[in-house]
């Protein structure tokens, strides 16, 4: 009996079409039960940043004293200077999103698409294991509204702009390309991309700089 539900003798008994269509079946089933490699590398930096919580006993992190009782406090009745906050967003994010791009133009590009993965799945596992043991359950709370909504904009920009190597993008991308064809055609590709990269920058920035604050604020209520 195999994972798909059919013996090897109760194959060899399904006509030619029956059997081409269950080859098909099995192979768009081991597809959707074999985990993304990105998911893989993300998770295994999360647990990396957990190994390295419990052998540090997560003094080194810094995560304890950024978001500890006093600055809490202050996070309640905190007046955010708007344009001093977009000033200094735009510039970090600006730098990381060509520090990204150069990387994906690179010859490592592969390689650092991984990379940088994996170390923000260890960076978000240190945080979370280093806030819940400070604070409990809420400090899953607090560590989502650290990243919430921004990080959702700017995790669908890193995934756009390393598409290219992504395992199983590579020939969708390349029948895509077959298909249609055409240099002009290529060329709307391209500025069509841009754009949508350009939107996401600007939207993760936007929320990070206007939406983000107010978010951290209602939670730092709970925190009284």
């Amino acid at each position: 009996m195999n994972d798909a539900g059919l013996s090897q003798p109760d194959q060899d008994k399904l006509p030619k079409v029956s059997q081409d269509t269950y080859i098909d079946y099995r192979k768009l089933h081991y597809k959707n039960t074999i985990p993304d490699n990105r998911v893989l590398v993300f998770l295994t930096g999360f647990c990396a940043g957990m190994v390295f919580f419990y052998l540090t006993g997560g003094q080194n992190s810094g995560t304890e004293s950024l978001l500890d009782q006093e600055h809490l406090a202050l996070m309640q009745d905190f007046e955010v200077n708007r344009l001093g906050l977009f000033e200094y967003v735009i510039g970090l994010r600006l730098r990381q999103f060509l520090f990204c791009a150069i990387c994906a133009l690179s010859t490592v590009g592969s390689l650092m698409a991984y990379s940088i993965l994996g170390w923000c799945g260890f960076e978000l596992g240190l945080i979370i294991f280093t806030l819940v043991y400070q604070y409990g359950m809420k400090g899953i709370l607090l560590t989502f509204s650290m990243i919430l909504p921004h990080g959702i904009f700017y995790g669908i920009l890193f995934l756009f702009v390393f598409r290219g190597y992504w395992t199983g993008d590579k020939k969708s991308c390349h029948k895509e390309m077959t298909v249609k064809g055409g240099r002009n055609h290529q060329r709307v590709e391209k500025v069509k991309t841009f754009v949508l990269n350009i939107l996401l920058f600007a939207v993760g920035i936007l929320c990070e700089v206007y939406i983000n604050p107010e978010i951290m604020r209602k939670i730092a209520l709970l925190f009284q």
